[in-house]
């Protein structure tokens, strides 16, 4: 194939009526350069009409990709569009004129705030400027869905399995199957593998939190921080709840969670805290799980526990002083029997006792788990909104607040999901302890 492009109208500066390819990638550098600025129209005028129509190609890929490209937002994205949008009322139009004139908000926050909103406005059905709230989370969920993976407990180690439909259907084993042996004329014998059927549905999470005025007109990023900080925290800690202990009809409107999916065979009253009661109930965890056919590496498995009882494990010595745990226990990640160890915030004795997972003084729970059969089926859609001045239930107070007359705004957060483990004896659970 020859170099040079024939058969086009000459270009200035081609002494022979040709422009090379060379010369045409050189033109398209300069032309990206400027974008879809006045460079890329001034590029386009010393082109002849010949390979105009492969330029105007160029042209249109190139106006998309800077239409798709990343906003920086900071280091608290989230934070930033919930207080962006309330800056309008969920208009981006206000929004923007607000940020505008807006003494708190310093440029280098302010430009890239009004370039995202005037995406969100070109995105947005004409007319439906209310749902500017409904923009934040579908497009860019996958940044939600990996800082949940930090914040909360079980989504860090399960397995994020798009639902799109409100409903399906999966199968669950409940048993191991059997292989044989068998002769050459022997009729194959059918494996007693044992299977459930779990049918999932959205369960809808709501999160509320309520930011000052003050913060969102006159901060900088740290307010970004605040925000986005606290929305997560709220939804992290009540997925912990319902993916760890959620047990419906009880626990309304809620996924059921690993206690109550878990076998009951697997179900254990714990020995106690002394030394040889807590080995006696780790290495029947471990047993119990790896003698139910659950196949897996040593990364596959980690134990789930309070941060209270981590440290009582973490204290325990024999008679002669020596610490039985805290070498294993010291690593990064800590490890105890050769497994990782997660510590969660939500499986602390008194708040488990308070929910009514247990009695007071006795609501410990410990649990061997092995995390590939861990599956959140998430609808991967998030819809956040905002209130300026909308009212909400206080329930320190025990009454419905004003935010017009606190000079507040509500923000809200509604996600569908619903969580299975596909193996009901995956998990090993020692309850009861005290401490």
């Amino acid at each position: 194939m020859s170099d040079d492009i024939k058969g086009t109208p000459a270009v200035e500066g081609s002494d022979d009526g040709t422009m090379t390819r060379d010369e045409l990638m050189k033109l398209a550098a300069e032309a990206a350069k400027g974008a879809i600025g006045d460079e890329l129209k001034e590029a386009l005028a010393a082109v002849g009409q010949g390979q105009k129509g492969l330029l105007d190609h160029f042209t249109a890929t190139a106006e998309r990709a800077a239409a798709e490209a990343p906003i920086n937002l900071g280091k608290y994205p989230i934070g930033r569009k919930v207080r962006a949008l309330a800056m309008g009322g969920n208009d981006p139009d206000k929004a923007m004129h607000a940020i505008k004139h807006a003494m708190g908000w310093p440029l280098a926050v302010r430009e890239p705030t009004i370039k995202w909103l005037e995406h969100v406005k070109t995105t947005l059905t004409a007319g439906t400027a209310a749902t500017a709230g409904d923009m934040i989370m579908p497009q860019y969920d996958p940044e939600w869905i990996d800082l949940l993976r930090v914040n909360a407990t079980v989504r860090g180690m399960a397995r994020t399995i798009p639902m799109p439909r409100g409903a399906s259907s999966k199968r669950k084993q409940t048993a191991a199957g059997t292989a044989y042996y068998q002769g050459e004329t022997d009729t194959m014998t059918q494996s007693n593998q044992t299977v459930g059927r779990a049918n999932l549905s959205y369960k809808k999470l709501t999160a509320l939190t309520v930011v000052s005025n003050d913060l969102i007109r006159f901060s900088g990023g740290e307010a970004d921080q605040m925000v986005q900080e606290d929305l997560l925290k709220v939804v992290a800690l009540r997925e912990d709840r319902a993916f760890l202990f959620g047990n419906p009809p009880t626990d309304a409107g809620s996924p059921q969670g690993i206690r109550y999916q878990t076998s009951a065979s697997q179900v254990n009253a714990s020995s106690g805290v002394t030394l040889a009661n807590l080995q006696a109930d780790l290495t029947e965890c471990a047993s119990q799980v790896e003698s139910a056919s659950v196949i897996g590496g040593t990364e596959d498995f980690c134990w789930l526990m309070s941060p209270a009882l981590f440290w009582l494990i973490y204290s325990i010595a024999t008679t002669a002083g020596d610490w039985v745990f805290a070498q294993g226990l010291s690593l990064n990640p800590p490890r105890l029997l050769g497994f990782e160890v997660v510590k969660a915030r939500y499986m602390a004795e008194a708040t488990l006792a308070t929910d009514g997972y247990g009695t007071s003084g006795t609501a410990g729970h410990l649990l061997f788990v092995h995390k590939p059969s861990l599956e959140i089926h998430d609808s991967m859609q998030r819809t956040i909104a905002t209130y300026p001045g909308g009212a909400y239930y206080d329930a320190t107070a025990g009454a419905v607040a004003s935010g017009i007359s606190n000079d507040e705004t509500v923000i809200t957060c509604i996600a569908e999901h619903d969580f299975l483990l596909t193996h009901d004896k995956a998990v090993s659970i020692q309850n009861g302890y005290a401490y």
